[in-house]
């Protein structure tokens, strides 16, 4: 039980930092895929890379199915090694990668029906359309790995075993980053892919980290094991994963439902301005990615102290939590208001590009500070069973809220209203936060 025991015995700071710091590295990792296939895809053209971002929501929501499932099981596997019961640990791990399974037929399903209609709601250039259907239609038709992969990932986190998880992303993301340039311009006598070339390195890279997952988990030694002999479907047991991964879903999914909304209100001021915000979400995840590595890092310890009822453990985590992620915040703003033009020229040398790109990014980063903290109060919430006011945060930071004022402040201030959306919608949702937490303590 010693990968167990250290989540109530180790020193907490020198153990969040030790369970944040692989997932910090791998996200990073993974971040800084996603600017150098944009930027390789750039190459190709405006339309190409205004494709990726029209794309990107449905690349978000299978991320979201994936990612929100594996940590609500994740969650559910600390609480329950918390109170000793890996019968029941091994049971929902096992149950987890059948369920993965089932999601990624729903995915394919809906992909073939939904993708190219949902993409015409942002665009009516033929091309645009054509190229975003044929890079989105590989991405999840071959989403399987992912699945799979992210599904051990989560298991081996509960466990308190943040390396491996680490290992899979960052192979991943370094065979999609060797790949892009290979298969989009046809290097070493290949064939030039284009668009589907990006598409196919990104779903080889995700085959790629399942393959090891697989392999790792097989060679391992885990205090949780996937038990398939003489399995048995528990319905109980499935309502109790997707209470606890509605949080962690919500927060994914919302999210390309929040883009897919403000794409729609920039889509009637400027199609720059939907082309700039694909860009700033892309670039954003350089902050967003440690701070959620952080949460990642922390939420398996307060899972466990919550199940073993250590109090004093638990608030110290979320403590611990909040200060990490702040200090990443700060320094995303600093780097995002001193260097915004330098960002933005990486991905287009269009002076209008340039010039509302630099004010969107020097506007939207002061929401960085705000965010982080809602970010680590709804891992909070969700490490001790109050979902309800995980998804109160969720949506009001991303719906209820972020939207209407979007819309409201862009007749007002045009395009710069609605960046001004997501600084002012953060900061009533920290207020929020805190305001939950004392209710519910």
């Amino acid at each position: 039980m010693e990968k167990t025991n250290k989540f109530e015995t180790n020193h907490l700071l020198s153990l969040i930092i030790k369970m944040s710091i692989p997932s910090i590295f791998s996200m990073l990792i993974q971040s800084m895929y996603n600017i150098v296939d944009s930027i390789f895809v750039a190459k190709i053209g405006t339309e190409a890379l205004t494709a990726v971002s029209i794309a990107f929501p449905i690349q978000n929501l299978i991320l979201a199915l994936t990612v929100g499932f594996g940590t609500g099981l994740n969650a559910f596997l600390s609480r329950k090694l918390g109170s000793k019961d890996n019968e029941e640990a091994n049971q929902a791990a096992t149950q987890g990668i059948f369920t993965s399974l089932l999601h990624y037929l729903l995915v394919v399903v809906l992909g073939l029906v939904f993708a190219k209609p949902f993409m015409a709601l942002f665009s009516d250039d033929a091309l645009t359309l054509s190229l975003g259907y044929e890079y989105i239609s590989v991405i999840f038709l071959f989403s399987f790995g992912v699945f799979i992969h992210i599904t051990i990932e989560k298991v081996y986190q509960a466990s308190g075993n943040m390396i491996a998880p680490m290992i899979f992303q960052l192979v991943g993301s370094l065979v999609n980053i060797i790949l892009d340039p290979i298969l989009i311009f046809g290097w070493f006598g290949l064939p030039s892919m284009g668009i589907r070339g990006a598409a196919i390195a990104t779903v080889i890279g995700q085959l790629s980290s399942m393959c090891l997952a697989i392999l790792f988990f097989k060679k391992g030694h885990m205090p949780i094991n996937f038990v398939f002999k003489n399995f048995k479907w528990s319905k109980s047991l499935t309502r109790e994963l997707y209470y606890n991964s509605i949080p962690s879903f919500l927060l994914l999914s919302i999210g390309s439902i929040m883009v897919s909304g403000i794409n729609l209100i920039l889509a009637t001021i400027s199609q720059v301005g939907v082309l700039i915000f694909g860009i700033y979400y892309k670039v954003q995840s350089f902050v967003f990615m440690p701070i959620n590595g952080i949460v990642q890092g922390t939420l398996p310890i307060m899972s466990y102290n919550y199940g073993a009822k250590n109090t004093s453990r638990l608030q110290e985590s979320l403590k611990l939590s909040v200060i990490l992620a702040e200090i990443f915040s700060v320094i995303g703003t600093i780097i995002f208001l001193l260097f915004s033009k330098e960002i933005i020229s990486l991905f287009s040398t269009d002076q209008t590009v340039l010039t509302i790109g630099e004010q969107a990014l020097k506007i939207i980063a002061l929401n960085f500070c705000f965010a982080s903290i809602g970010y680590v109060f709804t891992s909070y919430f969700q490490a001790t069973g109050k979902q309800f006011s995980s998804v109160c945060l969720i949506l009001i930071r991303q719906l209820i809220l972020l939207l209407p004022m979007a819309f409201i402040l862009s007749h007002f201030f045009g395009i710069a209203g609605i960046w001004w959306a997501f600084v002012l919608t953060e900061a009533v949702c920290v207020g929020l936060s805190f305001w939950l937490y004392r209710r519910k303590r």
